[in-house]
């Protein structure tokens, strides 16, 4: 703090974006980010040693957590490599449930989440109001997933944790009172990538009821073009908003760089990996028969021209894709749906979405 307490600016908003973001996202930004450093500006052993140092207040701008009536925590055993992870199940009031209408036969639908966070930093609290909210505005059980994460759990664990949390999920379906035909996924960033890898190996794993819908919020959807440093070179990438938006608030080219290098390596497996369907869910042999999905992306994202390659590739292989782009803002919008008129229209979106997904049963 300076002389007057107003917090120095240590990442102000870019030039190249400045007049590009809404309003509103920059006031937040400037108010809750631009004071401090990120994660990926500092060494990963840092950021380890002293994480809520490097991680943005979001319950600070989120629209608070509702009350459920239960929120458990399960323990479940995962094999690669053997270990155990966490799953958050919230279930809804008995009055939520009966607004929402989607209850049969004493069975809800559920959505099985997967929070962001690069694959390397977020948990079970990163999306703790957005499911709360979920839960009670559509009477349906939210399934939070606390998949482990890399550098310790480097790909394709993230992934494979994930699968074994989903079918942990079917699994437990009767004791959890979840109705196994109406079942979707979702995921912000990272997690939207996961959520979009468990739509390709759940419709090709006949064990597994078919998904309703996959949720897939400012989604990673290829990993193959994020360079090891420096900036990318348009002539080698197709997704023109990693050049557009390098400098985009929130998650800069640079952040995703320090993602992918503790998440998928430097070395010369780097790029095997990158062309994993579980990394890159865009390189997957065929996009047909896929449960349908609902793509939301942020304007001012390097990411953004992935999502959009994504439905445009679903779309052409027969898969159901509804595309929003949010105008003006930044790649993580949705959380701040408490100061953000236009992440209030996000959460709504997905409510409605979802609702329609799951009384389509």
């Amino acid at each position: 703090m300076g002389s007057n307490e107003v917090p120095s600016v240590v990442n102000p908003l870019h030039p190249s974006i400045v007049d590009k973001v809404d309003p509103i996202f920059a006031e937040i930004y400037n108010r809750y980010q631009a004071p401090q450093l990120r994660a990926d500006q500092v060494p990963y052993e840092v950021y380890n040693k002293d994480r809520p140092k490097y991680t943005f207040p979001t319950a600070k701008v989120s629209a608070g957590a509702p009350d459920v009536a239960s929120n458990t925590i399960y323990k479940i055993p995962v094999s690669n490599p053997s270990g155990e992870i966490a799953i958050q199940v919230y279930v809804p009031t008995p009055d939520a449930i009966a607004s929402g209408g989607l209850e049969k036969d004493g069975l809800l639908p559920a959505l099985v989440n997967f929070h962001g966070g690069g694959f390397v930093i977020g948990g079970l609290e990163s999306d703790e109001s957005f499911c709360r909210t979920l839960c009670q505005r559509l009477g349906s059980i939210i399934v939070n997933v606390d998949y482990r994460l890399a550098p310790e759990y480097p790909h394709p664990v993230s992934a494979t944790d994930s699968w074994e949390a989903l079918k942990w999920t079917f699994g437990n379906a009767g004791k959890l009172k979840i109705d196994p035909s109406r079942v979707a996924v979702s995921g912000l960033s990272a997690g939207g990538c996961i959520a979009a890898v468990l739509a390709l190996l759940a419709r090709d794993e006949p064990s597994v009821p078919n998904l309703v819908a996959q949720v897939l919020i400012v989604p990673v959807i290829d990993a193959r073009y994020i360079p090891t440093e420096g900036s990318c070179d348009p002539a080698k990438t197709p997704y023109k908003s990693y050049v557009d938006f390098e400098f985009a608030p929130m998650l800069p080219l640079h952040r995703l760089v320090w993602f992918y290098n503790l998440w998928i390596g430097t070395d010369e497996s780097r790029a095997e990996k990158a062309n994993d369907f579980r990394a890159s869910p865009i390189v997957a042999e065929s996009h047909a028969n896929l449960a349908p999905a609902i793509i939301r992306c942020a304007e001012i994202d390097p990411l953004v021209s992935e999502g959009i390659a994504y439905h445009e590739k679903l779309t052409a292989a027969g898969t159901p894709s509804k595309l929003k782009i949010y105008k003006g803002q930044g790649h993580p919008f949705g959380h701040w749906d408490g100061a953000n008129p236009t992440a209030k229209e996000f959460v709504s979106d997905c409510i409605s979405e979802l609702r329609a997904a799951f009384a389509t049963k």
